[in-house]
């Protein structure tokens, strides 16, 4: 269990002794799953961050630019998704605390009255849409990256081009022959560095969007086993009237008629 509760979500103490409710009653498959759950938040924050870390590095990057308005609009592309990115995490960040608060405060509830009221620990219904609207977050992040990768390539091969023309004028000028255009090598240069990076933010990015998908998936999951414990069989009184109701009347005797007797 250690490892799965990892810092700072499952190191609190309430999830712990929540987490040992579950096993002391039996409950594996809550207990598997919401294990899973936490695994995959915890993860996804790890990504998170590394994506952020990614996009650090390419702004360190595409500041050796020397072209001021090239800096300025891949500079920019990069802030935005930077931004995007950052707003998912703290999606995330609130989705980790409000189940943690919801456990906390619910604790009690469950030891009073067993694992039944797990339903009543968490809001399965917000939990679920808070995850898909992270999920269609990263959805607009991913287009965004692909985006900003095409439109560094597009100035890239712009100002390839440029220089290409510009080094002909000059050889027109100067009486020499020109040379033939060429091709822009997207993988060479400050702006290939930069894209390459972005290539891998935006994987990273697709990733996470699949863990988001498993999560509603185990959301899903934990609480059909939530409501199954919440099941109530009915008693064998109750199953006894039941069946007398069900049953049909007995029928009344007909009345014989009484035999006339001869004078």
């Amino acid at each position: 269990m250690n490892a799965i509760l990892t810092a700072p979500l499952g190191e609190q103490e309430h999830l712990k002794e929540f987490f040992e409710i579950l096993n002391g009653q039996g409950r594996k498959q809550e207990f598997t799953e919401f294990s899973s759950l936490l695994s995959q938040l915890n993860q996804m924050e790890k990504q998170y961050a590394e994506v952020l870390s990614e996009l650090q590095t390419v702004k360190g990057q595409l500041s050796a630019i020397q072209d001021k308005g090239i800096k300025a609009v891949v500079m920019n592309g990069v802030l935005t998704l930077q931004e995007k990115v950052t707003e998912a995490k703290n999606q995330l960040e609130h989705i980790k605390t409000d189940i943690s608060n919801s456990i906390k405060e619910s604790l009690s509830l469950i030891k009073e009255n067993g694992i039944s009221a797990l339903n009543k620990a968490v809001d399965f219904i917000g939990l679920r849409k808070a995850l898909t609207d992270l999920r269609d977050n990263l959805t607009s992040s991913i287009a965004q990256t692909q985006k900003h990768i095409n439109k560094i390539n597009a100035v890239g091969s712009e100002f390839h081009a440029l220089k290409e023309q510009t080094g002909n004028l000059g050889r027109v000028l100067t009486g020499k022959e020109t040379k033939e255009l060429t091709q822009r090598n997207e993988d060479k240069g400050i702006l290939a560095v930069a894209t390459k990076q972005l290539k891998h933010s935006k994987s990273m990015l697709e990733r996470i969007r699949q863990n988001v998908t498993h999560t509603i998936t185990a959301v899903d999951r934990l609480e059909k086993a939530a409501n199954k414990g919440n099941e109530k069989k009915p008693s064998v009184r109750a199953h006894l009237k039941e069946k007398s109701q069900k049953a049909p009347a007995p029928k009344s005797p007909v009345p014989q008629k009484k035999q006339e007797h001869s004078l």
